[in-house]
């Protein structure tokens, strides 16, 4: 089983160098997209996501995409060798990403081989469902939604550990017939192109 697919539980950069490994090991990146949703200062913010990379690949091409603001051609990118999607608002993330089209997009990438990672938000919305924590929405209720299918045997719980989220996610297990796992700030889950569990690094 080859890892092509980065579960962050918490936000950039990667801090862990054992998860760094594991994403450029036996690869060479050249081309990495970026996927987020605009917000005030977005552009500086970008760095988090791609500091670590750069300085093992140096000549790096890097592409941020807002799919909220910008009309996307995805066959200009599919020789992307990474792919990031990013950390934010989450229900604004579904809302922007999960449609079949970005779905048929990343299918197609992990078929070639190529790596996702998903920060947070980015993580979630790859599942089958999405668990919203009542920490990640205005009304503050628990909240199931559909995302893009990457994985389906489970979903999972972001920044389970600085959003004390136990409890929330034991009710949110109730309402699902799949486990949620959860991933702390600083963790990884690891998963082969089909969605397979390979490994957890906390």
């Amino acid at each position: 089983m080859k890892e092509q697919i980065f579960l962050m539980g918490g936000n950039p950069p990667i801090t862990k160098y054992s998860i760094v490994d594991k994403i450029v090991l036996s690869s060479k990146i050249e081309r990495i997209v970026i996927f987020t949703v605009f917000r005030d200062n977005w552009q500086p913010y970008m760095k988090k996501y791609t500091e670590v990379f750069q300085s093992q690949f140096h000549n790096l091409n890097t592409d941020y995409l807002l799919l909220d603001t910008e009309q996307i051609d995805f066959d200009s990118y599919l020789d992307a060798d990474l792919i990031i999607i990013g950390g934010g608002n989450t229900e604004k993330y579904i809302a922007t990403y999960v449609n079949q089209e970005f779905k048929n997009y990343i299918d197609h990438m992990l078929n070639k081989g190529a790596k996702v990672i998903g920060f947070s938000a980015g993580a979630l919305l790859l599942g089958e469902k999405v668990y919203v924590s009542p920490n990640d929405n205005s009304e503050h209720q628990i909240k199931i939604k559909n995302g893009l299918g990457v994985f389906s045997q489970f979903l999972i719980s972001v920044h389970y550990d600085s959003w004390n989220d136990k409890a929330n996610k034991d009710r949110a297990e109730e309402l699902v017939d799949v486990p949620i796992i959860p991933l702390n700030d600083h963790s990884c889950l690891v998963l082969d192109k089909l969605g397979n569990i390979i490994e957890k690094i906390d």
